[in-house]
């Protein structure tokens, strides 16, 4: 048997493959580097059975290709696809502003080697945590504290960052009935003029 039953693996990506057997009296050995490898497409993937990388498949070029693991006169087969290579990823927003105790969500969007555009589960990490933190699966972001950030997504071996900006706390203005220029700072000091 072959597993993962139905693997996949990006453009220039590589996947591990593994055979396994059911012998008669119901044990379970790993075949993987015993058996003889084979791609019914090596123009679509090819598989390796050198020694110490049996098994490892490597994508050409998009589209699905029939993987064979012989072992004497018994074989396994899966169908492995191969998929378009991600070749950058961008942050949206680049420049994303927050005020503490805010909260804003950060998308990533894959280009792929096939010009295709779609959003992209990734990893996220804050460089700065006293002045944001983000949510490492879903990309929510919190601002802290004033001051800014590096906000990083990674998906596989593809990176992104943009610099995330935490504003000072925000003023209110206001006249008062006293003909007194009162002006209310969050988080910070009060001060009044009078006017002549």
């Amino acid at each position: 048997m072959v597993t993962p039953a139905a693997p996949g693996v990006a453009i220039g990506g590589t996947a591990q493959l593994k055979a396994t057997g059911t012998y008669t009296d119901a044990s379970v050995r790993d075949l993987t580097s015993l058996v003889a490898w084979s791609s019914s497409n090596g123009a679509v993937a090819t598989l390796s059975n050198a020694a110490g990388s049996r098994g490892m498949a490597t994508g050409v070029t998009e589209g699905t290709a029939t993987v064979t693991a012989a072992y004497g006169s018994v074989s396994g087969i899966a169908t492995l696809t191969v998929t378009p290579a991600l070749d950058t990823l961008a942050i949206a927003p680049a420049s994303p502003i927050l005020n503490p105790g805010s909260t804003r969500t950060l998308t990533a969007t894959g280009t792929f080697s096939d010009a295709s555009i779609a959003t992209e589960a990734a990893t996220w990490s804050s460089s700065n945590s006293a002045v944001a933190t983000i949510d490492a699966s879903t990309g929510l972001c919190t601002g802290v504290g004033a001051g800014t950030t590096t906000i990083q997504a990674n998906v596989g071996s593809t990176t992104a960052s943009v610099t995330l900006t935490v504003g000072p706390a925000s003023i209110n203005r206001g006249w008062n009935g006293a003909n007194t220029f009162t002006p209310n700072i969050s988080g910070g000091f009060g001060w009044t003029r009078r006017l002549n």
